[in-house]
């Protein structure tokens, strides 16, 4: 087999589709491009896609990534040509790759992702105080967060997993950005990361309006953040 690494653009209608929903119209786009998309063995043999982390629906996706597996080499070039046409509105390929089949797996890589919160300013909020809210948060040794879990709310700390941040206004907008816990294990959601910003940083309005995009999907590699795309 060959594996290819997508970076692809998830925007516009296309936030709404689910991971799963993602899956299916992935794999059909493929058969439509007519790529030699490799199937696992057994008596339910799946597609050999490899997505890097679920989007939450909703949120735009600037630099996602997913590994095709194909049963015979193509050049990246064609499979970029062949599959870019047959995406749904929303769904744009950025780059395509090969990469070495022994890497490590694509979804098991991710550590880290950046991402991008826009909204409106409420009447007062200043540059000043979306600087001193983003030291309150980084200055703080503990931060406590309430999920929704399958077996009811649950409280955890998500000050270890949040690893930069900034707020600043732009040209009417406020802006926050953000590099976290990501993968299967420890990830911070952007919008814990924005309610804790209003909370400590004590911001008039709320964040609730926000749109987010993730902008990026990173591993670590000893004390360095590596991008994966």
């Amino acid at each position: 087999m060959f594996r290819y690494r997508i970076t692809f653009r998830k925007e516009g209608p296309a936030r709404w589709i689910g991971h799963l929903d993602l899956v299916r119209l992935f794999e059909q786009a493929c058969r439509r491009a007519g790529l030699p998309l490799a199937y696992s063995e057994g008596f339910n043999p799946r597609s050999r896609l490899v997505f890097a982390a679920p989007l939450p629906v909703g949120v735009a996706g600037l630099r996602e990534l997913v590994d095709a597996y194909l049963r015979v080499p193509v050049a990246p070039e064609l499979v970029q040509a062949r599959l870019g046409p047959v995406l749904p509105e929303g769904l744009t390929l950025v780059r395509v790759k090969r990469v070495p089949r022994e890497e490590a797996n694509l979804m098991a890589a991710v550590r880290r992702a950046a991402y991008r919160a826009e909204g409106r300013p409420a009447a007062g909020l200043c540059e000043a105080a979306l600087t001193e809210a983003v030291q309150r948060v980084l200055q703080a040794g503990e931060i406590k967060s309430v999920r929704q879990g399958k077996k009811g709310p649950k409280e955890r700390d998500i000050r270890p997993g949040i690893f930069a941040l900034d707020a600043s206004l732009e040209e009417g907008k406020i802006v926050v950005t953000m590099l976290v816990q990501a993968g299967q294990e420890g990830n911070v959601r952007p919008e814990e990361v924005t309610a804790t910003l209003w909370r400590l940083g004590l911001l008039p309005g709320a964040p609730e309006d926000f749109d987010y995009y993730r902008t990026g999907l990173y591993t670590v590699a000893g004390d360095r953040t590596v991008s994966l795309g």
